[in-house]
């Protein structure tokens, strides 16, 4: 049986990402912050700590009923502050939890894995190819995730592991309700993606779970926007509203 440990296993997209998974049969082990991990359903271990904490991310490889081959990182530390304002405290919190955590359990997995294949993925963001005001820490943190996965590519390769990272756009999760519930904002929101609707935490999970799994066997050091399109729209182009063909007002 496979076994994969997820780390930000409570979260939105977190969440979706073990009941993805524990449905094709993966025995998931499942960390984070919240006490709510410890009511996941369908998991083969829950453990509640902080997973940037070496003693902690342990345990979870410990709690695993088999060797973890697979390991998804889906932690973040969002902290909204324009750049002269962020105190170093704050500046370290974002990079520990959203960067240098998926570089610790990354390594661990590495060190313990066995003979066979083995898959990372982390939980990146658009917000690593372009910039969005009071949020440049979390955008460092996402960016340096493709670096990493572009290094551990090179060289983790060899010995079978493939890393990648998964960007999503806007996606209807509980941290950011405030958005989407509101008809106003949620209006504004579609109207940046082509798509013309929101992105759904399932939505990802999905294509964590292609990247987690055999079908994407040859796939190694990527970095997968999940945006329905938003980032090949250039900022200047003007969208018409439905219904109302070329002579229709630019949607923003």
């Amino acid at each position: 049986m496979t076994t994969a440990l997820v780390l930000g296993a409570a979260g939105g997209i977190g969440r979706a990402v073990v009941e993805r998974l524990a449905s094709d049969g993966v025995g998931v082990v499942a960390v984070d912050l919240k006490p709510g991990v410890r009511q996941l359903p369908g998991v083969a271990a829950a453990l509640e700590g902080d997973a940037t904490e070496p003693a902690v991310l342990a345990r979870a490889f410990d709690a695993a009923p088999e060797t973890p081959s697979v390991l998804v990182h889906a932690l973040l530390w969002e902290l909204r502050s324009p750049l002269g304002e962020l105190t170093p405290h704050q500046w370290h919190r974002v990079l520990d939890v959203g960067l240098v955590s998926a570089w610790q359990a990354a390594t661990e997995l590495v060190r313990r894995k066995g003979d066979g294949p083995a898959s990372i993925v982390f939980v990146g963001s658009v917000h690593a190819r372009g910039a969005a005001p009071g949020c440049g820490a979390y955008a460092v943190a996402k960016a340096g995730l493709g670096a990493l996965a572009r290094a551990a590519a090179a060289e983790w390769g060899p010995l079978g592991v493939r890393t990648n990272v998964v960007e999503p756009g806007f996606v209807a999760i509980e941290r950011n309700a405030h958005r989407w519930r509101d008809p106003a904002e949620r209006a504004r929101v579609r109207a940046a993606y082509p798509l013309d609707r929101i992105c759904t935490p399932r939505e990802i999970a999905e294509v964590v779970a292609f990247l987690a799994g055999p079908s994407s066997s040859y796939v190694n050091g990527v970095c997968l926007p999940v945006d329905g399109g938003s980032l090949a729209v250039l900022p200047e182009v003007h969208v018409p509203e439905a219904g109302k063909g070329d002579a229709g007002e630019p949607r923003r």
